[in-house]
Formats: C-alpha cells, sequence, structure tokens
C-alpha cells in the first residue's frame, strides 16, 4: 500500500507539472505575440513609406526626363500607393499616412529633390496682401509687413503681431504686442524689416525676423511657430548695443 501510495502521488505530480509546464508555454507564447504585433505592425508602416517614397522618386524622375524630351513628350507612369491618400493640392501631389509607430522622428523634414518626406508637420508661412502670414492646425498668426533688406522703413514692434486666430473657435487675441530690450522704451521702435524665413506648405516651423535698427540697439527679433502649437516661440539673435 504504501508502494501503491508512492506510485499515484508520482503520477500525480507528473500530472500537475505537465499542466504547469503547459500553462507557462501559453502564457509565454500569449506575451511573444502580443510584444511583436507592433513590432510587426511598424514594419509594415516603414515597409509602406519606403515602398511609397521609391514610387515618387520614379515619377518625379519621369516628369524630368518627360521634360527634357521637349513639347510632345509623353508616358504612361502607373501610380500605385497600398496604404494612406494620395491627392493633388497647391500644384503638389500629396500623400498621406497615419502611423502608430515612429517612422520618423516628429516634426521631421526631409527633402530629396522634388521630393519631401515629412512627420508631425502642419505649419504655413506666406506673404498676402502686404501681411506675413504664418499658420498650422491650431492658430494663425498676422503680421505687418515692413520694409525690406534693401530698402528700410520705420518699424515698430508694437505694431508688429495683429492677432493670433484660434482655429477651434474662431477667437483672436486682442490688445498690443510690444518688445522691450532692458524695458527701455526707445528699443521699441527705428528703422528696419520683416521677412519670413521660410515660406511655403508642410513646414516642421515657420519664422518671421523683424530687424530693428533703434536709437541705442541693433536686433533681429525672430517669432516662431511650430507644429501643433498653440503660441508664438520669441528670441534675439544679432543683437548689438550702439
Amino acid at each position: 500500500m504504501h508502494i501503491a501510495h508512492r506510485s499515484q502521488h508520482k503520477k500525480g505530480a507528473i500530472w500537475v507539472s505537465a499542466v504547469i509546464y503547459v500553462l507557462i508555454g501559453i502564457i509565454v507564447l500569449t506575451v511573444v505575440i502580443e510584444a511583436g504585433i507592433p513590432f510587426i505592425k511598424g514594419l509594415q508602416e516603414r515597409s509602406h513609406v519606403s515602398r511609397a517614397r521609391n514610387t515618387f522618386s520614379a515619377l518625379d524622375q519621369q516628369i524630368q526626363d518627360i521634360a527634357k524630351e521637349g513639347q510632345g513628350s509623353q508616358r504612361v507612369v502607373p501610380l500605385e500607393v497600398s496604404e494612406g491618400t494620395v491627392k493633388v493640392e497647391e500644384n503638389k501631389l500629396r500623400w498621406k499616412i497615419e502611423t502608430s509607430s515612429k517612422v520618423l522622428e516628429p516634426r521631421t523634414r526631409v527633402e530629396l529633390g522634388n521630393l519631401v518626406i515629412a512627420s508631425d508637420v502642419d505649419v504655413s508661412a506666406a506673404d498676402i496682401s502686404g501681411f506675413h502670414i504664418i499658420q498650422n492646425s491650431r492658430v494663425l498668426a498676422n503680421f505687418t509687413k515692413f520694409g525690406s533688406k534693401t530698402n528700410f522703413s520705420s518699424i515698430n514692434t508694437s505694431s508688429l503681431l495683429n492677432y493670433i486666430e484660434f482655429k477651434d473657435t474662431g477667437s483672436k487675441t486682442t490688445g498690443t504686442f510690444t518688445f522691450f530690450i532692458n524695458q527701455n522704451a526707445s528699443s521699441v521702435s527705428g528703422t528696419g524689416y520683416t521677412e519670413l524665413l521660410q515660406t511655403g506648405t508642410g513646414l516642421a516651423s515657420a519664422t518671421l525676423k523683424a530687424h530693428v535698427n533703434s536709437t541705442i540697439y541693433e536686433y533681429d527679433l525672430l517669432l516662431s511657430l511650430d507644429s501643433k502649437a498653440d503660441f508664438l516661440r520669441g528670441q534675439i539673435e544679432n543683437f548689438r548695443v550702439k
């Protein structure tokens, strides 16, 4: 009886061990699969981007070849994009895909000839009707245009920023933006000019430069808007005391 009892205990132990091993195996397999799905999806998304890049590069080369061949030249070029959307905007062919993995670093813009690859960029900047306009998906900033590099005009930082419009509500800021250096009122005005350092669409950021030559200081005031931001960044460059 004692021997039989030991044998049953041993069989029970083997059966329990087998169950434990199976459970552990299921848990490990589940963890590997769940951890592997984001990685696999990331590879797939990178593959989509790489394929689209090659397709658009080939298309750009075809356009250049046709341009060299002269009037009347034509080609049939297949354009196949498995993911995302393709549309023509502002005389540009755009392909857009939303990814859950970090295919590119946020606010990255890479230019490969006529091909631009960008991630998380929504800034545009342009000169419109005597104003500098910088905007993204959240806000629009309207600036007064003063002079030019070759033709300085009177400039006052109090008249530089006209308003910021918040696109979700349509509301605009009121009041006056004024920039001082060392709390000195003489630094507010003088002669100078304004210009956009970047123009176009699909920008990671855009900056307005206001060059101010006052009676005591000369400096460049830079006001920048980044992608997805609802505020402006300000900084001073090329500061000089007279």
